[in-house]
């Protein structure tokens, strides 16, 4: 039997997982009518003014210096407005599935970057074959068939899912970046304003662009943006918060696992999008390849055979 406390922060984390999965569809039916500078830029305008109301009900106090104001808008500018204009641009070319199912390739270069950027996370023999596993399964989702003439790739479509990983990369550098440099700060804070700078930084961008085109108006897809704003950004990280407070970040990090999943099945159910074995190879490395780098299989059988 579960501790209640323990099953209470399992059944949060599956909800977390469905509500991050379920970004990758609302952006597709963003889409429809906004641009992808467009879906980002609401998506941190709506989930910015979320979250600053509960901070200011909260009656939080903000002391920040020159050093942490900079690496708030660092962290809101690598992790929040490119990594979602680049998911939205790359989702006008392939399906949302296929977006979320890249995504899961984030615990892997986190174990790259950590081991240049971080004190304690150094290289392993166990993580370079975590490495080398999750790239593999990179390049099933790419669904690049060497087989063929390699006039016939699609190259569009292999950009669009470069773009995602490039994406998953902002993610996991700017969560190394607030790990290592903003420790003071609690998580919600971090949050909040990396979400607002994120939105303020976007702003001269949605302008230009809402100036310079024209829309065919889709009310399915306002709706999609203020859900994609309020649940998969704002509430999302309230959830995340609270995990990592009470149950710790390595309880948090098997989101990891989940999320790929429910991309797939949302997309499934609700824009009938079809998976192909390739892809669905391709995911389970990954998810392999994080279980191997958050173990020490490998590092234990080597030692085994000196």
């Amino acid at each position: 039997m579960f501790p209640k406390k323990s099953f209470n922060n399992f059944f949060l984390l599956i909800i977390l997982s469905a509500i991050w999965g379920s970004a990758f569809f609302a952006i597709k039916i963003g889409l429809n009518t906004f641009s992808p500078v467009s879906v980002a830029s609401l998506r941190l305008i709506i989930a910015s003014l979320f979250l600053l109301f509960f901070f200011y009900i909260q009656k939080k106090k903000i002391i920040f210096s020159k050093e942490v104001f900079l690496l708030l808008l660092i962290v809101g500018i690598i992790g929040n407005f490119v990594p979602f204009y680049l998911i939205s641009w790359a989702e006008q070319f392939i399906p949302s599935s296929t977006a979320g199912m890249l995504m899961a390739i984030g615990p892997v270069i986190t174990l790259i970057l950590a081991h240049f950027l971080t004190k304690k996370d150094r290289f392993t023999l166990n993580k370079l074959f975590s490495i080398i596993i999750g790239l593999t399964g990179v390049f099933f989702i790419f669904d690049i068939n060497l087989f063929e003439n390699f006039l016939f790739i699609n190259f569009l479509d292999l950009f669009a899912k470069s773009l995602v990983v490039l994406a998953a990369f902002g993610y996991m550098l700017s969560n190394i970046i607030a790990y290592e440099k903003l420790q003071k700060i609690d998580s919600f804070t971090i949050t909040t304003f990396a979400t607002t700078f994120g939105a303020l930084f976007s702003l001269p961008f949605f302008i230009y662009d809402i100036s310079t085109s024209s829309f065919n108006f889709n009310l399915n897809s306002l709706y999609a943006i203020i859900y994609l704003g309020i649940f998969p950004t704002a509430i999302a990280f309230q959830f995340r918060y609270y995990i990592t407070k009470t149950s710790g970040p390595v309880f948090l990090s098997y989101v990891a696992y989940l999320i790929p999943a429910f991309a797939v099945i949302w997309g499934y159910i609700l824009l009938s999008e079809k998976i192909g074995m390739y892809s669905i190879i391709g995911i389970l490395l990954i998810l392999f390849a994080v279980f191997l780098g958050q173990s020490n299989l490998v590092d234990k059988i080597s030692k085994k055979n000196i």
